[in-house]
């Protein structure tokens, strides 16, 4: 008697229609996932992130704005007091109008310390080299309207620029 094996079809095929379908479920859960992740999640937190630097550079330009007004208030702040210092003693104005004729261009002066009654200015001046600091002498030398003048504290900063002081005296028909 021959007994014949032949392979049951039916299992094999079983269990590879069910490795199939298990492996089908694990690709749409996989894919599910993942375009979950991509698309819901991600997109979120890109939201958030564009958010937070939204309002990181509103915040910073709103310092910048700041910066800004405080400087314009300052700014007007100065100019008011000189508009109350031009309004209130017109003498003064007389000083300033002879003094733009007697200051050598590349001169600049900041610090004013104007003392009325004993007509006493006193400035710091800065300037670009020694040659315009003997020029400015040379022009107060000159000027009539100057009483006496005296320069002291002439250094050479660190940035190239001579700085000096300057105390003058000026006759009273300046402030006339």
């Amino acid at each position: 008697m021959a007994i014949e094996i032949t392979p049951e079809k039916k299992e094999s095929e079983l269990k590879q229609n069910l490795i199939l379908v298990f492996s089908i479920i694990v690709l749409l859960a996989s894919l599910s996932v993942y375009f979950y992740f991509n698309n819901i999640i991600l997109v979120q937190k890109k939201a958030e992130l564009v958010n937070s630097n939204n309002e990181y550079n509103a915040l910073i330009g709103r310092s910048d704005i700041r910066i800004k007004e405080d400087q314009l208030k300052l700014a007007g702040k100065y100019i008011e007091d000189f508009k109350v210092l031009f309004e209130s003693n017109p003498k003064i104005l007389g000083f300033f109008t002879s003094f733009q004729e007697w200051t050598q261009p590349e001169v600049v002066f900041s610090g004013f310390l104007f003392d009325v009654p004993s007509r006493e200015i006193t400035m710091s001046g800065s300037t670009n080299g020694f040659r315009n600091v003997i020029q400015q002498i040379a022009i107060l030398r000159i000027e009539p309207t100057i009483e006496s003048y005296q320069v002291s504290d002439v250094n050479l900063a660190e940035n190239g620029l001579v700085n000096f002081n300057l105390k003058l005296v000026i006759k009273p028909e300046v402030l006339k």
